[in-house]
């Protein structure tokens, strides 16, 4: 199964070539003996989010009470060494040649491609079918105002001036069937798309997709400087283009190889309230300015995996990928710089307690999101 590292710091997993979707990293993990499936019946309700932070090691529930034949995975990234993984590196006893050879690949980002089919185009829902209510989401935490849709996937939008795509990652709380509340900070790339839109008295485009490659994850929650494409970090990152495929109802593109995709629009006529929602930080959090999402089709592999993630204990999948970003300066909550190189540092250190008692107080921005 799992063996510890030498530093008693997690796992060590063995050297692999990156997976290039959720799949194959799973399939991988399960190879290694570091997969930990859940076979008894689970309830969506609570139960999926606390066994989550109860065990942290990749977990897959295979059998989700109301969900028959559907799946969740959770705790991907809950060991530094899975992300090195993923990554396709060993994490090693050289940690300063591993973070070398990251550097190296941020340096260099490689264009996505878009192709004409893919595996998330093997189901595609139109608008009067839309439920999303048929995905298995789960209810985090029982401190929770409801179920949390986007927990841990990725938002695409693009600026509705100049065209430049942001790829970023803003927690969704499910409201029905085809809404959804996006929480964003002020100062985030969204936030600034959607005053554009505001401007200009029209909707803004968005696509969601839940389940992508954990090295499309890392690439969407870095603070990457706006202007940048996401797309083309990952890229570098995996060392290859990303696959994308063009959204049906939406001029936006998405990852091919998604599990999940919801496109749709954010109304900029409304805002709503988002939570409370047990946060990053480990305390309750509501964002009472929400945007509002109304999706307006649904693209989903075969059999499709719901990929989310239970926030707000030291050292959970979260915090290692905040830990992983901050070895390159690339975690920022839109605060001041004083905050930026606080949350850095903290996580460097892996202070993952000081990091979310700096949140608790208020030195960390609220409703932010990586």
């Amino acid at each position: 199964m799992i063996s510890q590292g030498a530093n008693g710091a997690g796992p060590q997993l063995p050297v692999s070539r990156h997976a290039c979707d959720l799949r194959g990293f799973i399939r991988r993990l399960d190879e290694a003996g570091c997969l930990v499936r859940i076979t008894k019946a689970v309830d969506w309700k609570f139960e999926i989010g606390k066994i989550t932070r109860e065990r942290l090691t990749p977990l897959l529930f295979e059998n989700v009470v109301d969900y028959p034949e559907q799946r969740v995975f959770t705790n991907g990234l809950c060991h530094a060494s899975a992300i090195s993984f993923a990554l396709g590196l060993d994490l090693g006893n050289d940690r300063r040649a591993l973070l070398e050879e990251v550097k190296n690949r941020i340096r260099k980002p490689i264009k996505p491609i878009v192709l004409q089919t893919g595996p998330v185009l093997e189901n595609v829902v139109e608008t009067r079918n839309v439920n999303l209510l048929a995905l298995p989401v789960p209810w985090w935490n029982a401190r929770d105002g409801g179920r949390y849709l986007g927990t841990w996937h990725i938002n695409v939008t693009e600026d509705p001036n100049t065209g430049l795509r942001n790829v970023g990652v803003y927690r969704m709380q499910l409201l029905g069937g085809r809404r959804a509340s996006v929480s964003a900070s002020p100062g985030s790339h969204l936030s600034q798309h959607f005053a554009k839109a505001v401007r200009q008295n029209r909707p803004l485009p968005m696509a969601m997709a839940i389940g992508v490659s954990e090295i499309l994850m890392m690439a969407a929650a870095a603070a990457y400087p706006a202007g940048m494409d996401e797309y083309e970090l990952a890229g570098g990152l995996q060392q290859e283009p990303i696959k994308l495929v063009q959204c049906r109802t939406v001029n936006l593109c998405v990852p091919a190889h998604a599990e999940i995709v919801i496109e749709g629009f954010l109304r900029t006529d409304t805002r709503v309230e988002d939570g409370p929602y047990f946060d990053y930080s480990g305390k309750m959090d509501t964002n009472p300015c929400a945007f509002l999402f109304d999706a307006t089709g649904v693209m989903f592999r075969n059999n499709p995996i719901f990929r989310g993630s239970s926030v707000g204990v030291p050292g959970a999948e979260d915090h290692q990928l905040f830990a992983f970003l901050a070895e390159f300066g690339l975690v920022d909550f839109h605060g001041s710089r004083f905050k930026k190189k606080l949350q850095n540092a903290l996580l460097r250190n892996h202070l993952f307690r000081a990091f979310q008692f700096a949140g608790k107080l208020g030195a960390l921005n609220k409703n932010a999101n990586y």
